[in-house]
């Protein structure tokens, strides 16, 4: 795992969400945040996925208001630390 992603995932800012998740994304969020987290830009998302880009553009937005994170490192931490988007070791 790269470095930084491993101090990401240490960090002493603590994101407990996990409640959150199962009353309030759905399985598509959880979908887009896993590739989002992977690394995806919203244009292979949608690709992938067989929507529109805005469509993503809209769960990212959503993944955001309902998990209260503040930018998108806060979301990829949390994906990762909650083994939405499991990290394989290098």
């Amino acid at each position: 795992m790269p470095s930084v992603l491993k101090r990401a995932t240490r960090s002493d800012k603590k994101i407990d969400r996990g409640p959150v998740v199962a009353r309030s994304i759905t399985e598509r969020e959880k979908e887009v945040l896993r590739l989002v987290a992977l690394g995806y830009k919203n244009k292979e998302i949608a690709k992938d996925l067989g929507v529109k880009v805005k469509t993503v553009e809209t769960h990212r937005f959503n993944i955001m208001n309902k998990l209260a994170f503040r930018n998108i490192s806060e979301m990829i931490r949390y994906a990762i630390t909650k083994g939405i988007a499991p990290i394989e070791d290098e």
